[in-house]
């Protein structure tokens, strides 16, 4: 029975004229915070870990990965498969097709005696490597630049310094079709060794990052005549 209901009310001294009687206060809602339970608390703490080997693989802040109530209620269900993964708080479609076999496969590992400090650590990524990585994954420069908190300059000289190697195939996307022509045109007169007269002879609207890129598929290609 609710306290409120067991009450006996309290004696007051008779009057005249008898005060009109008031309903009981409703009682306040209990306030529940999501707590992962006492034994569990090594499932979380390895899934924390997990995620911040994650985050150092990926140059991904962890929160973006998982949240920490998502970490918790990971705890609290421990899903076994992907449908179940998906009822997660926080984790949906993309999420689950992104990190739900290793999700699973911490949390049977977990079950078979995985304790945190023993996963195996996997050495970062070259900024290089990374840079390829996200590209694959089809993200813009921009993107990349604040994924890795890195100016976008950086990110474009990084890309257009693989290119010149030949360790990443020129993407026709990164520079529109008639600002490639005009560069083109003007490697023509000026060659590509230098950007600076290329850039001083070209419209403003053609950017340095541009010409960075457009030229560097020039040199590979002369390199390969």
């Amino acid at each position: 029975m609710p306290e409120y209901l067991d009450r006996k009310p309290s004696r007051t001294q008779k009057s005249s004229s008898p005060k009109p009687q008031t309903a009981p206060a409703s009682p306040q809602p209990r306030r529940t915070n999501l707590q992962v339970p006492d034994h569990d608390t090594a499932l979380l703490e390895l899934l924390k870990e997990w995620r911040r080997d994650l985050a150092k693989r990926t140059a991904v802040p962890a929160f973006m990965i998982l949240t920490d109530a998502t970490l918790l209620d990971l705890c609290i269900k421990q899903p076994i498969s992907l449908s179940s993964l998906r009822a997660v708080t926080g984790i949906g479609e993309r999420k689950a097709d992104q990190f739900g076999q290793e999700i699973l496969a911490v949390l049977a590992s977990y079950q078979g005696g995985l304790r945190a400090s023993s996963l195996p650590q996997q050495a970062a990524p070259s900024p290089a490597a990374e840079t390829v990585r996200l590209l694959n994954e089809g993200r813009t420069f921009a993107e990349i630049a604040q994924l890795r908190d890195r100016q976008l300059s950086t990110v474009v000289g990084m890309v257009a310094d693989l290119v010149e190697r030949g360790e990443l195939a020129f993407q026709n996307s990164w520079v529109s079709e008639p600002h490639r022509s005009l560069i083109c045109a003007a490697v023509r007169i000026h060659g590509p060794q230098w950007l600076k007269p290329l850039r001083q002879s070209l419209p403003l609207e053609v950017t340095a990052d541009e010409i960075r890129l457009v030229v560097a598929k020039i040199r590979v290609e002369k390199e390969m005549e």
